[in-house]
């Protein structure tokens, strides 16, 4: 009882340092964008926003992105899931204000990161947007000091499967996922 009440003081010690390291990182890029004569605009920009602390307040913007790009989800089991882990990480990225991308996580086990979702609206793919969500979610994780972090992806995503090996992840295996094979991946960090 008395190891058990350590530990839980010395998690929750470091979910207190984690949040007060926890700051808002913002990184500009120009974006090219179609715009509606078919002709290209650069006149887009982007920042990435840990919104950790604060995702309540970007749900809906954040559900409406989700549902463009993955169908309809039980907001509600999304949530519970997010939460029930201990050490989340919510990145959005925003072109103008308009939420264009997220990357999520949590801590899986000690030491190791779980990559849970991530997508780049499909207007605003193909301009660095997700390899940036990508980048800032590696470097929290390096920082908080995770050896490893990991993620997987269906077969049929292609994208995600080349950035996470442009990112230095290897594929630990494959296997099937209602009925879809996926893909796993992992990345050893220098912690």
């Amino acid at each position: 009882d008395y190891i058990n009440k350590k530990v839980s003081q010395l998690l929750n010690g470091r979910q207190e340092i984690q949040n007060e390291r926890r700051n808002e990182q913002t990184y500009g890029i120009f974006v090219q964008k179609l715009t509606g004569d078919g002709t290209m605009s650069t006149t887009s920009s982007f920042i990435v926003k840990d919104v950790t602390n604060n995702f309540k307040d970007f749900e809906e913007d954040f559900f409406r992105l989700y549902r463009t790009l993955y169908g309809d989800l039980d907001q509600l089991r999304f949530k519970e899931r997010l939460y029930r882990h201990a050490n989340p990480l919510v990145l959005l990225a925003f072109s103008e204000e308009q939420l264009v991308g997220f990357k999520i996580g949590y801590e899986a086990e000690p030491y190791r990161f779980y990559s849970w979702a991530g997508g780049v609206h499909p207007d605003f793919q193909k301009h660095g947007i997700g390899r940036k969500l990508m980048d800032t979610q590696l470097e929290w994780v390096e920082a908080q000091g995770f050896h490893s972090i990991r993620t997987k992806a269906r077969n049929t995503n292609k994208g995600v499967i080349i950035l996470n090996l442009l990112c230095g992840y290897d594929i630990m295996g494959a296997y099937t996922e209602d009925g879809e094979p996926r893909i796993m991946m992992e990345k050893q960090l220098n912690s």
